[in-house]
């Protein structure tokens, strides 16, 4: 969930732990929320719910998603903290957002922060997906493109007594939880686009401006590096038995998530490979064409040298008509056209050498 309240990326320094969760009202009457409530048999579902409906709405022997698209004022979270007892210290990390992958248990629920990268026009940021899981209940806050939960909620609508509507919120949690792990597929499937097209750019006709994508791939694949080792950790921490807060039939769809995490990682490194290799091989593309320069002003120069050498001689202008070792050649009728002649013929002789030799 992106940040859009607060200060920013960082906490003011100073501040009280949980602070503005702590410091409102719990006055959110009016925060709609998109709330779901299941089991085998019925399913009941309210898009703009009110905040205070949805949580007064929470029933034991059913399964309650509360769901928060959009970044929830201190208020809302107020609420959360007062009627579900929400851990002010994850709730101050849902408000001011950008935190790492983590997972941290609480007595009676437990909080999980999912960074989620989203590529839009070649812009890469990492977005926060944040999930409260409780006994029955799954609260998330997802304020990116709604298009990432959707098809959870079409599986609740279609699946009347299948998997999802017959397991507990647990699962729930785990459905959420693989649709955001699994969202950095088409992100790396992108990046990797954009890699072998450089690659195929460099290799054709490398560019000057070639340089400054390449620093962009590696930026990019930098700021994806920051979410697999945490995610990593955070999957391994759900799949222990003694402090898992899910029960053990999810933990075997967990160890799916985690295997998914771990190829992702996998791409990210080879990723991050293949860009060391563009810039190396932008670095031999732009050494081969200044040695293809260099070369072909070698072949001139080196051409020239002749030329320049005859040019020098008959420039210094003795007199023959004072000896007869002062230069005679310069009263023959045709001298100056003869000359030209010699200068074309040793141009064109070494001209075709240096083919010969494949030199140009």
């Amino acid at each position: 969930m992106s940040n859009k309240h607060g200060t920013g990326m960082h906490r003011q320094p100073g501040i009280a732990p949980g602070h503005p969760i702590e410091s409102v009202e719990p006055l959110a009457s009016g925060t709609r929320v998109h709330w779901c409530s299941y089991d085998e048999k019925a399913l009941e579902e309210q898009p703009a719910a009110g905040l205070e409906e949805a949580l007064a709405g929470l029933d034991p022997a059913m399964t309650d998603w509360v769901h928060f698209a959009s970044a929830p004022d201190p208020a809302a979270l107020r609420w959360l903290n007062e009627r579900l007892g929400l851990d002010p210290l994850a709730l101050e990390d849902v408000h001011n957002g950008h935190q790492r992958t983590k997972l941290e248990r609480y007595e009676h629920h437990s909080f999980m922060v999912v960074s989620v990268p989203v590529l839009n026009a070649g812009v890469l940021s990492l977005e926060q997906c944040s999930l409260f899981l409780g006994p029955h209940w799954v609260i998330s806050f997802w304020s990116g493109d709604p298009a990432l939960l959707e098809p959870i909620r079409q599986r609740l609508h279609k699946s009347a007594g299948g998997r999802i509507r017959k397991r507990g919120a647990d699962y729930l949690f785990y459905c959420i939880l693989d649709a955001a792990v699994d969202n950095c597929f088409p992100v790396l499937e992108q990046l990797r686009d954009a890699a072998e097209a450089l690659e195929d750019e460099l290799l054709e006709n490398p560019r000057d401006e070639a340089i400054s994508r390449i620093h962009g791939l590696r930026r990019q694949l930098a700021l994806m590096h920051r979410l697999a080792l945490p995610g990593q950790e955070a999957l391994q921490q759900l799949l222990r038995r003694d402090d898992s807060p899910l029960a053990a039939p999810t933990r075997q769809y967990v160890r799916d998530v985690l295997d998914h995490h771990m190829r992702i990682g996998d791409a990210i490194d080879h990723l991050a490979e293949v860009t060391r290799s563009l810039h190396e091989l932008y670095l031999m593309s732009a050494g081969q064409r200044m040695n293809d320069v260099m070369r072909l002003l070698t072949i001139i120069a080196t051409i020239f040298i002749p030329l320049t050498f005859i040019a020098g001689v008959y420039g210094m202008n003795f007199n023959p008509a004072s000896s007869p070792w002062n230069m005679p050649e310069l009263e023959a009728r045709y001298g100056y056209p003869l000359v030209l002649l010699v200068f074309v013929a040793i141009g064109a002789g070494m001209a075709w050498m240096f083919r010969r030799r494949g030199w140009f």
